[in-house]
């Protein structure tokens, strides 16, 4: 589609061929199922919502706000969910399916795409005067080139970072930035990353399980099942002290919460024996759920909205190997722990 950008003094210049028209905004039971799907599958790319202009309410209203948003199914329906009450209008840009937070990471959620959904309507249709007024997530601002849009005759308002906020912020006429909203990653935030979480790190732990039940088959180690309650476990506690945990390196609060948790079940072993009697079974226990710990804290980086995009490409070139090997390590420990 050849779409051309607005001009600061003329606006919109549309594509040539069409003239595209807003369309309603509306879900039903099945969107919400889909959305059980997304966040359960949170990190993989599943249901998307067409790119275009919506409106909420029962007809297009050109005098109200005009809110900017990604194609991520979930993201869309929680909008809606917070506006279906009132006339509204929203600006679905292509992001490839993916959230606002993510997608201006990878810069999908971009002045450029705006622009170019902006182009597909013609300059009528959106504003009634020379500029158009559009409300941004504030969790976009890391994607999104302000200048660009004033430039090309828009006047970006930054919105709160969390969509239940919408009403409340659209009342408040006229629409103020809220660039000074942060994002909490309160106890409800991280609890709604808990389930996604730990299903996509489960899948590694039943392999290992699997693989671990066969050498105990051979060889009678008596660890197997263990591994994935132990696994799982550090990643509930990890989420839950997320905030508590030193720095604001996601591996380190991982090496802290292990030394914590590993230290204190370590003194409990040693006071019972249980070190002196099977040093083989405790080490790989050690190097197990220090590289757990490690891989963990790398994996969370992904479904945490408090990361930042260069620190933890720095961190996992740093401690991914570490991880690795300390794996290899356990490996090694529950090889002598069948044979010897």
């Amino acid at each position: 589609m050849n779409i051309q950008s607005l001009s600061p003094v003329s606006g919109i210049k549309t594509a040539a061929f069409k003239i595209e028209t807003p369309k309603r905004l509306s879900f039903g039971t099945r969107d919400y199922f889909k959305a059980l799907h997304s966040w359960i599958r949170a990190f993989r790319r599943t249901h998307t919502i067409e790119p275009g202009l919506y409106y909420t309410g029962a007809r297009y209203d050109i005098g109200t706000p005009l809110v900017v948003t990604c194609n991520y199914h979930l993201t869309v329906l929680s909008v809606w969910r917070a506006l279906r009450a009132r006339n509204v209008r929203v600006l679905v840009i292509d992001t490839d399916g993916i959230n606002v937070w993510c997608s201006s990471g990878k810069g999908r959620f971009s002045a450029e795409e705006i622009m170019r959904q902006v182009g597909r309507y013609g300059k009528g249709m959106l504003t009634r005067g020379e500029r158009i007024d559009l409300v941004l997530p504030k969790l976009a601002l890391s994607g999104v080139r302000l200048s660009e849009l004033k430039k090309q005759g828009v006047r970006p308002v930054i919105g709160p970072v969390y969509a239940s906020e919408l009403p409340a912020f659209l009342d408040a006429a006229p629409l103020r930035d809220r660039v000074a909203d942060i994002y909490r990653f309160s106890v409800k935030d991280r609890l709604f990353t808990l389930t996604p979480s730990l299903v996509q790190f489960a899948k590694y732990f039943l392999f290992a399980a699997a693989g671990l039940f066969a050498w105990d088959l051979a060889f009678s180690t008596g660890i197997h099942w263990q591994v994935l309650p132990a696994a799982l476990g550090f990643g509930l506690a990890y989420i839950l002290l997320f905030p508590l945990l030193p720095t604001k390196k996601f591996a380190v609060k991982g090496i802290a919460l292990f030394a914590l948790s590993w230290g204190a079940a370590s003194v409990a072993m040693f006071l019972q024996g249980s070190i002196q009697g099977d040093p083989y079974r405790y080490l790989f226990w050690t190097f197990f759920m220090f590289a757990t710990a490690l891989f963990f804290a790398l994996y969370y980086t992904g479904n945490s909205g408090v990361s930042n995009y260069s620190l933890v490409k720095d961190e996992i070139v740093t401690w991914l190997p570490v991880s690795a090997l300390s794996y290899v390590a356990a490996l090694v420990f529950i090889i002598l722990a069948g044979v010897l």
